[in-house]
């Protein structure tokens, strides 16, 4: 449902920069776009380079960078408020789908909750002007969200894995550079009942609580005929009022899912359940079960590595997981 959400508010986005664009200009590389100093058109042939478009506001609201031989490496759009301040930049493939996309904003709702769960004495760190980054690898579903200050200290993120229907399945909030789990939520989609269970775990992973929620129908689902206009959202007060009242949904006995861990082998053949972390130069970031302390071990001594959700993150897919 959240991550649903996500997708709509990115798709949004996307489509309110189709039309800003007035004109672009090149630039032989990332320092000279920033002190704006322009090349010929007939100088980029042949050399690496990036293409800057600018709306009416002589913003820039695309770049696209490539490489000598013409090819597309990379396009970024961004998108800025009424004092001319940007406020989202997201990279986008070529469908237009975003793959990252970053939000400087001090409102931001996800990172304000992060920041609830994880902090009392908020003297401790600097929230003004921070950033979430969103991680859509595939240009679909959202797989990571990274909390950072405005001077690069990365204090959180939510790691969302999916089943192999595309369901959310488990959700992690991690405390940063620590890499604890604070928080935990782990998703159950019933196909033939359309009832979703969500279990919400602690710090010492202890339950907090259990809820299960149920498909409205579609003649029940609106009680505001259409059009409906203005904040309008019926839904979220049918599910309101339905955790509310404490509705039975299932007959069933609730299950508690077990928590799988990822798995790394090493090239001696020795294989390990670990928590993955993250990735820095250094090699792969990870915690061992009985152990409390963050880990780093060299790309060169592993073998692979593979998700609680048996998706591969090394060797050949650690770019899409958590290397940022």
């Amino acid at each position: 449902m959240k991550n649903s959400l996500i997708f709509c508010f990115l798709v949004t986005l996307q489509f309110s920069l189709a039309d800003e664009i007035s004109y672009l200009r090149y630039y032989a590389n990332e320092k000279n776009f920033i002190a704006n100093v322009p090349m010929k058109a007939t100088n980029r042939r042949g050399y690496d380079h990036l293409t800057a478009y600018f709306n009416d506001r002589n913003l820039p609201v695309k770049l696209e960078y490539y490489i000598s031989n013409g090819s597309l490496k990379k396009r970024e759009v961004m998108e800025y408020n009424s004092d001319k301040v940007l406020i989202q930049k997201g990279e986008v493939n070529s469908k237009g789908e975003f793959l990252k996309l970053v939000v400087y904003s001090n409102n931001e709702p996800w990172s304000i909750e992060f920041q609830k769960s994880n902090y009392i004495d908020k003297e401790e760190i600097d929230f003004v002007d921070q950033r979430s980054t969103f991680i859509i690898p595939r240009g679909k579903q959202v797989t990571q969200i990274i909390f950072e200050t405005i001077d690069g200290m990365k204090y959180g993120k939510i790691e969302l894995d999916y089943d192999y229907l595309g369901y959310l399945s488990e959700e992690r909030w991690r405390a940063l550079p620590s890499g604890e789990i604070i928080r935990r939520f782990n998703y159950k989609f019933d196909l033939m009942s359309n009832v979703t269970q969500i279990w919400e775990f602690g710090k010492n992973n202890e339950l907090i609580s259990e809820v299960a929620l149920d498909m409205v129908p579609a003649d029940q689902l609106y009680r505001t005929p259409p059009p409906r206009t203005g904040n309008v959202l019926d839904e979220y007060d049918i599910i309101r009022k339905e955790i509310k009242e404490k509705r039975i949904i299932s007959p069933n006995n609730s299950f508690i899912p077990s928590t799988k861990f990822d798995q790394l082998v090493l090239k001696s053949g020795q294989s390990f359940e670990v928590d993955f972390i993250g990735t820095n130069t250094n090699g792969i970031q990870f915690k061992l079960l009985d152990n409390n302390g963050l880990l780093t071990i060299p790309f060169d001594n592993v073998r692979s590595l593979t998700s609680r959700m048996g998706d591969v993150i090394y060797p050949e897919a650690i770019e899409f997981r958590k290397s940022y």
